[in-house]
Formats: structure tokens, sequence, C-alpha cells
């Protein structure tokens, strides 16, 4: 198994730029640290799958499936044997209560059950393999991995794996036969090749415009502007993250054209982006180059 490369998903990367930006909403702000909050979740349970199966399995992570108009968010699929595990992960913190359909915090606040959502990303996963004349199991868990995470009056038969459960859990599964048969195989391969983008968020509920946007070059890692540049790199005095020139400028393209899709990119477009911090000389050469933008 390589190493398991999780992309920050459209909706965060989005929000991330609007909040470094420009002034997000109170709803905005909070939605914004639950999907940071979830991606750290969903990071920490890499990590432990990696601890356990270092390259014994194959791990699919950030799975957009749709079938017959349902579409559904797999955080994590890991396939082992002649199973399937489908992991919808939660970063919650807190004591909680588990109630029909829902999970209520002990403050009072109420959520859907993630089981729900399981649920529907096991139906939705099932359809495209059946449509394929396919057959697997598919065993559905949700993860919270947050230690600080308490919950009572769940049943045994419920698909939660609490915190203190995700080693034994991951123990038992590396203890079975982790080979793959001719067909997860081919539903692993046929998964990858038509799994959807999921660049399809934007947020229409605040107005902004180009000219309200601060400009400047912004770490790729923590958002921070207090980044240094090098005649070759630019280095973040925040969090330390090290990157190219090219790497910053290419960055920066995909951030105006996740925020504005219907703006051309010109030398001069992203040269306002960045302040005038990067030369216009060295712009122009790799949009030159960079054709696709």
């Amino acid at each position: 198994m390589e190493k398991i490369v999780r992309q920050k998903s459209y909706q965060l990367q989005y929000l991330e730029s609007l909040n470094t930006r420009i002034q997000l909403a109170y709803t905005q702000q909070q939605y914004l640290l639950n999907l940071k909050k979830g991606y750290e979740g969903e990071k920490q349970f890499d990590e432990r799958i990696e601890e356990y199966f270092r390259n014994e399995v194959t791990v699919m992570s950030d799975l957009l499936v749709s079938y017959n108009g349902s579409t559904a968010q797999i955080d994590t699929l890991l396939a082992i044997g002649e199973t399937f595990y489908l992991y919808e992960i939660k970063n919650y913190e807190g004591e909680y209560q588990k109630l029909p359909g829902q999970l209520r915090k002990l403050n009072g606040q109420e959520f859907i059950c993630p089981s729900i959502q399981l649920n529907r990303a096991k139906k939705v996963l099932e359809q495209i393999i059946n449509q394929w004349d396919e057959a697997i199991e598919i065993k559905p868990y949700v993860v919270f991995t947050n230690p600080s995470f308490t919950l009572f009056d769940a049943k045994i038969s419920d698909p939660f794996i609490l915190p203190t459960q995700i080693n034994k859990h991951l123990e038992k599964l590396k203890n079975r036969n982790t080979k793959l048969s001719k067909a997860p195989v081919n539903i692993v391969n046929k998964l990858q090749s038509e799994q959807l983008s999921n660049e399809r968020y934007r947020d229409t509920s605040h107005e902004f415009k180009y000219e309200d946007m601060k400009k400047g070059i912004t770490c790729r890692d923590c958002q921070s502007y207090n980044v240094h540049l090098s005649q070759r790199q630019a280095i973040c005095k925040e969090c330390g993250v090290v990157q190219s020139i090219d790497n910053v400028i290419s960055n920066h393209i995909k951030e105006i054209s996740r925020l504005f899709p219907d703006m051309t990119i010109t030398t001069s477009l992203v040269n306002d982006w960045v302040n005038n911090r990067v030369s216009v000389r060295r712009i122009r050469s790799y949009v030159k180059e960079n054709p696709i933008y």
C-alpha cells in the first residue's frame, strides 16, 4: 500500500481561500471549522491504517460515487480479501447520547446520526457494483477518531467504532487474509476510473467581488500571508512549509479559478492577485509553459 494521499475537499479549499481574502459570515466560519476538523480526523485514521497495514492492503479515500442520480461521498474504503470495509469518519468531541436517528450532545445540540449517511453510501456503492455484475461483501462502520468523544446508549449492534476500539478493530483485520482476488481487484480499478470530481461547490450565499479580495501570496498549508520569497522558493514564516516559486504561481492560479471560474487567467491578473510579489516575467513564463490555465 502506498502512502495514503488525502486531498482537502473542494469545499474546504474554496472556503479556506475565501477566509483568507474576505471576512466570512459566522455560519460560514463555523462550517469551515467543521470541514477542517473532519479533514484532520480523516488524516488521523489514515495514519492508523498505514501503521497497521503498511503495503498489505488497498485503500481508497474521498471517493465520490454516483448511481441513478444518487451521489455519495465515501471517506475511506478498505479492500481486504473478499470484503470492502466502508468507513464514515467523524472527529466529534465531547459527550453524546444515541437517540433514534440522531446523536444528541449533552448540551442539547442534535445531529443526524452518521449511520444514516453511512447506510446511504453503502446502498449507492452496492448499486454501482451490481451494475457491473460483480459481487463483494461490504461492511460499513462509523469511526469516531477523537479520543475525547464519549457516546451513551449505543447498542452493540450499532455500526460504531469508538476511539478506544480503533486499534482492536484494525488488529483484527490485520490478522485476516489481505490478498485480493480477481473480483475485488476489478471493482477497485473500476471505482478509481469512474470516480467523480468533487469540484462542484460554489457558495452563493455570500456575494463577493474580485475587487473586495485581499491580494497577496498565502501559504499553501496554513493560509498565512507571512511568506518570504527568494529567487527560487517561498518559505512560510508561520508553519515552515517550503514551495518552489512555480508551485506558488500554480496554487494561486488554481485559487483564482476556484473563486472566479469565469475569469480568464492572464499574466496581469495573476500578478495583481499575488500583489506584484512575483515578477511579471516569471508569471508569463509559467503561464506560457502551462497553457491548461
